[in-house]
């Protein structure tokens, strides 16, 4: 025992409940990455897998049949300034698995080591978020709400099952917050770097989060600093699409015209907005009832919220009105659930987990219920990979909806497996006995910028 007499015991706790969490979350997630995903990802996986083999960045596009012969090839396609044709993705996606397959050396093209790098970033975008919260709201909350976000969202079924750029920028997000609470303003920028690496529209998430702080708080310090840092990534993607396009220019990597176009059709086009939140296969709140019984209570709580949980929370915003205006609220097709929106949620998170003790009796009552259906609504679509909506159809369709009536036999053991593990899991958060273990999982003090505070919910 320590020389201050105090049991170890609950610094052991301490540290083996965040590993747990990161190996939970990256078992559940590895076992379960997609091996054929969406031609945005497997491309990405294509010029990874590439470098690894060769160093060098422009591979033969027709060794890569799926790509090749795609009648919208020119899609994930862009030329590099000597006239080459190389795999234009962002670089993040495609950086980011190179280790993967550097270390797993498969002698073909495969997805699997993409997507298990992508189960590790995701496992650790969980971890942090409840690295974040569990000093605020104790460790059963911040177990609550990492288990949410990591299974009852498209973290797991998009994020988490290959190399998507939401991999990068959920992980970027949550590090901006882990951060930003502890005032390291230098990491703060560097993770708003990891964002933008995943899509360089991410950057004003760190801007407005960064920017906000400084005025909130009369420092201008913290603009400089999270600007220096984020600056210094985005001059690396620089330094990456240099190497890999021949051009210093960050946008190297996308077919910035189709955008222009796009923005110029979309900014007054009020049904794309829209498909954000209602379409029946991409809309938030098809997929995501909770934020139906959380957001009202964030909205009673904005006064006592950490400041740069509101600063997050409108960066998320922002950066979906750019979504809107630079892209379909579809996404595209070959993947479950949504993906646009992601970025949003994963920005409201630590401002809804820390708001959830405002919940009317009401939204209390319903709470565990419709986490649970979260939970069943997601897992089929992250299990198996071929439950998709085609994009012309997400308007009316649902994947979930549609599976249940076309392919039941597929979904319910699925779903039934599903509620089965969730209703497991809640037993297991309100059993007595690791009430008592989680309990020792006592606060540290720690620099935050606001003071602890408990939920008392759930």
């Amino acid at each position: 025992m320590p020389a201050d007499g105090r049991s170890p015991r609950p610094r052991v706790i301490r540290c083996v409940l965040p590993a747990v969490l990161f190996c939970v979350c990256a078992l559940v997630y590895g076992l379960t990455v997609s091996t054929n995903p969406s031609p945005d990802a497997f491309s990405a996986d294509f010029a990874a897998w590439h470098i690894a083999r060769t160093g060098e960045p422009v591979p033969d596009i027709s060794d890569f049949p799926l790509l090749d012969d795609n009648p919208i090839r020119e899609t994930w396609i862009v030329e590099t300034a000597d006239g080459r044709e190389a795999v234009g993705r962002a670089p993040g996606v495609i950086a980011a698995a190179v280790p993967a397959y550097a270390i797993l050396r498969p002698t073909s093209i495969s997805a699997v080591p993409g997507g298990l790098a992508a189960a590790l970033l995701s496992a650790g975008s969980v971890m942090l978020l409840f690295l974040l919260l569990r000093d605020r709201t104790g460790s059963r909350t911040a177990l609550v709400a990492a288990g949410l976000l990591g299974f009852a969202s498209p973290v797991w079924a998009v994020a988490a099952d290959a190399m998507w750029p939401h991999t990068l920028t959920t992980l970027g997000i949550l590090g901006m917050a882990w951060a930003a609470d502890r005032r390291r303003w230098w990491l703060v920028g560097l993770f708003g770097g990891v964002a933008l690496w995943g899509r360089l529209h991410a950057a004003l998430i760190c801007g407005v989060l960064g920017l906000g702080l400084a005025w909130a708080r009369r420092r201008p310090g913290i603009a400089v600093r999270v600007g220096t840092a984020a600056g210094s990534m985005l001059a690396l993607v620089s330094v990456w699409t240099r190497w890999m396009y021949g051009s210093w220019d960050p946008t190297s990597g996308y077919r910035t015209g189709d955008f222009g176009q796009r923005a110029a059709d979309n900014v007054l086009h009020l049904a794309n907005y829209l498909g954000f939140v209602v379409s029946a296969d991409r809309g938030l709140l098809w997929w995501s009832p909770l934020l139906v019984l959380l957001v009202p209570a964030a909205w009673r709580n904005r006064r006592e919220l950490p400041d740069w949980s509101r600063w997050l929370a409108a960066g998320g915003g922002s950066y979906l009105l750019s979504q809107a205006v630079l892209n379909r609220f579809s996404g595209g097709d070959h993947f479950y659930s949504y993906r646009t929106s992601l970025e949003l949620v994963v920005s409201l998170a630590p401002a809804l987990a820390l708001s959830a003790h405002m919940m009317s009796d009401r939204a209390r009552r319903w709470f565990t219920p419709v986490a649970v259906l979260q939970v069943v609504l997601i897992a089929p679509g992250a299990v198996l990979d071929s439950f998709y909506v085609p994009v012309a159809d997400v308007w009316w369709r649902n994947a979930f909806l549609d599976a249940l009536l076309r392919r039941p036999l597929d979904l319910l053991p699925l779903a039934a497996c599903a509620l089965l593990v969730s209703l497991i899991a809640v037993r297991l958060l309100r059993s007595p006995r690791l009430l008592r273990i989680l309990e020792q999982d006592a606060p540290t003090p720690v620099r935050t910028s606001a003071p602890v505070q408990s939920t008392g919910v759930l």
